[in-house]
């Protein structure tokens, strides 16, 4: 009978212990999260209200630490800026397109230490402007910390490539 309870304790623990690491939200899962709020905050739909576009931009804004190091090679812009001229920019850039869809792919995130992760992907924006369709494909690469809990960009870096 001591046998029986002892195998029935073993099989919970070790079903407890496949559940907490399978279902147990890890930095790379959190950060794979907070890449696609960006996806879905970053797409415009063409009847999107102009309140609905500042507020998807603040939360978006809400993503990066304040200042981040941002640094746009093929506009030739690089600095430190605070939340409120990132989301500035945001509503900038989304306004240039009446629709957009954003998609990340081949995305590599490495944990460098507790608090400091780095990723890579390919961003691709594909959407109406103003008068023409477009498709803007760029590298990122980016420093992520781990601020109260939230991973937030630290520092971001876009080159934009070539079609494939």
């Amino acid at each position: 009978m001591n046998l029986k309870k002892l195998m029935l304790a073993a099989l919970v623990v070790i079903m407890a212990a496949i559940v907490a690491v399978r279902f147990w939200p890890g930095d790379e899962r959190a950060i794979r999260k907070q890449i696609a709020v960006i996806e879905t905050l970053g797409s415009k739909e063409g009847d999107e209200k102009s309140i609905e576009s500042l507020l998807r931009a603040r939360q978006l804004a809400n993503l990066f630490t304040d200042p981040c190091a941002l640094q746009v090679e093929s506009a030739d812009f690089r600095g430190e800026y605070p939340r409120k001229q990132i989301q500035d920019r945001i509503v900038m850039v989304r306004g240039y397109y009446t629709q957009a869809t954003v998609s990340v792919h081949d995305l590599n995130i490495t944990i460098l230490e507790k608090e400091r992760a780095t990723l890579r992907c390919t961003l691709r924006v594909r959407g109406q402007g103003k008068t023409r369709p477009v498709a803007d494909v760029q590298e990122l690469a980016a420093e992520l910390r781990k601020v109260e809990g939230d991973w937030l960009f630290a520092s971001v870096t876009l080159v934009e490539v070539l079609e494939r």
